[in-house]
């Protein structure tokens, strides 16, 4: 499956180190397009848009739009994109495969980030990732945009409350 955004895109918005080394980098894009911006925006505009990414390149990129008269800014699903990336990166990039284990890539010389600091940014960018979000998903309801399912995103958990009498 290819990727919507790059380092590159993600590095427009969040500091992101240099490197020729994408694999864990792209491997977290993957996780965000699938896990976190399918559910958003629905199956099939999702399978649309991979299969056929130029032909949304307005959904994607975002642009200026007008609606009754006013003109509004739609920041563009790879932002989204990279929000989600970039947190589910800094949560889990670090976590390494090897034949032994799974382990915590260290550097000698630098002192590693804590679990809570991680969790902390982590839960930032998400949140950051839903506020931008909340734009796109304007911009597809005021456009009408084809394909878009203006159904809500399933609910993250199960609430039970007691019925008495």
């Amino acid at each position: 499956m290819q990727t919507l955004i790059t380092r590159a895109d993600i590095a427009r918005y969040k500091q992101v180190a240099k490197t020729p080394y994408d694999e864990k980098l792209n491997e977290q894009i993957l996780d965000a397009q699938l896990l976190d911006v399918q559910p958003l925006i629905g199956e099939g505009l999702f399978n649309k848009i991979m299969a056929l990414p130029e032909d949304y390149n307005q959904l994607l990129d975002g642009g200026v739009y007008e609606h009754d008269g006013i003109s509004y800014t739609n920041y563009g699903l790879k932002m989204v994109l990279a929000y989600f990336a970039y947190a589910r990166y800094i949560m889990f990039s670090s976590s390494i495969d090897t034949p032994f284990s799974v382990v915590e890539k260290l550097n000698d010389s630098s002192k590693p980030v804590t679990a809570s600091d991680k969790k902390t940014i982590y839960n930032l960018n998400r949140e950051a990732a839903m506020q931008v979000w909340q734009n796109v998903h304007n911009y597809l309801l005021r456009t009408g945009y084809p394909g878009f399912d203006v159904c809500k995103p399933r609910p993250s958990g199960m609430r039970f409350t007691k019925i008495t009498p």
